[in-house]
């Protein structure tokens, strides 16, 4: 679609929404199927014409993009035969792929190769596969979901998402402007060492945070932070927020073999998001980290992340990327 396919600021939700299969609808469980490699995980996105719009509506799996001068005359969506998707340099397809976040993992039948065409900065065409079979999310308008590749239902391999452990954000007043934090959670000592030290002290900076982590066994395996330091304009008006400038830090980290977290910078062409870890009966094993139009996957263990899967499929307004490590007053179009 001209639209962008199933992004989202942040953290990108996992919404997949498949229920627990019934009746004869696909393979049982297998107990004991654990989590596959990084590299057998995938992200695919919810796809939902513009309103007004004719198009697909539905799971898609998206595999490559091809950055093109213009869009024009090129249809928004379009269902392609193999033939052109491998003159384009579309990788083929997983062959048996399950989406996680429901009670148990839900098949999804792999169907037609797909066209769409992105309007954006940087015009491309995204390409990939459509998923049948799975229900749709409950937020259709925004959503993604942690698709892996396995013979029997990978139903001993479940989602651990961030939880927040620490925030100091400030607040939005009734008019739509952003006031001092009056209160915060501090920063877990594991994590502080890993931030940056800069000099910044209130009322001409605020220092803003948000920092999540993924536990396993009431110990960490992952976190997520953004840091923000806010220069405030001595007698600065609260109309004038929108040009105060701020230095900005972001990244996540795994827990190395002592426990110190370590940063992950590999496969990432702007920066991403911690969004889920993988983890069976044998531990954390995937991490995978989204940001608008492009994920990775890594393996753990170790105390390492190895890169597993990296995809770019869509190219987004630059400044969508500001959204990662963005945490004072907002002032989007």
């Amino acid at each position: 679609m001209r639209r962008l396919l199933g992004t989202s600021a942040v953290a990108l939700a996992m919404l997949t929404a498949c229920p627990a299969r019934r009746g004869g609808g696909g393979p049982i469980p297998v107990a004991g199927t654990g989590c596959p490699a990084a590299s057998s995980v995938f992200v695919a996105s919810y796809l939902t014409p513009e309103e007004g719009a004719k198009g697909h509506t539905g799971w898609v799996l998206p595999l490559h993009d091809k950055v093109v001068d213009s869009i024009a005359n090129v249809p928004e969506y379009a269902p392609i035969d193999a033939a052109v998707a491998v003159a384009a340099g579309v990788p083929s397809p997983p062959a048996k792929v399950w989406l996680l976040g429901g009670a148990q993992p839900c098949q999804a039948t792999v169907g037609s190769y797909y066209a769409a065409a992105i309007e954006a900065q940087t015009p491309n065409l995204a390409y990939g596969v459509e998923l049948a079979g799975c229900a749709a999310p409950p937020d259709p308008q925004n959503a993604s979901a942690i698709v892996v590749v396995s013979e029997a239902a990978p139903s001993e391999c479940q989602i651990a998402a961030p939880r927040s452990v620490a925030q100091r954000l400030g607040e939005v007043d009734k008019e739509g402007r952003w006031q001092r934090p009056t209160k915060q959670t501090p920063i877990p000592p594991a994590i502080t060492a890993a931030i940056p030290a800069k000099p910044c002290t209130a009322p001409g900076c605020e220092m803003l945070w948000s920092i999540a982590q993924v536990e396993l066994g009431g110990k960490p395996v992952a976190w997520a932070g953004a840091v923000n330091w806010l220069a405030i304009p001595d007698g600065a008006a609260p109309a004038t927020q929108c040009e105060w400038k701020a230095e900005t830090f972001s990244g996540f980290f795994v827990a190395g073999a002592d426990g110190t977290p370590v940063k992950v910078t590999d496969a990432q062409d702007h920066p991403l998001a911690l969004t889920a870890v993988l983890t069976d009966r044998t531990g954390a094993k995937v991490l995978v980290a989204e940001g608008p139009g492009e994920y990775s996957t890594y393996d753990l263990g170790g105390g390492n992340a190895q890169v597993g899967r990296h995809l770019v499929w869509l190219r987004p307004d630059p400044s969508s990327y500001d959204a990662i490590d963005h945490l004072g007053p907002e002032c989007g179009d």
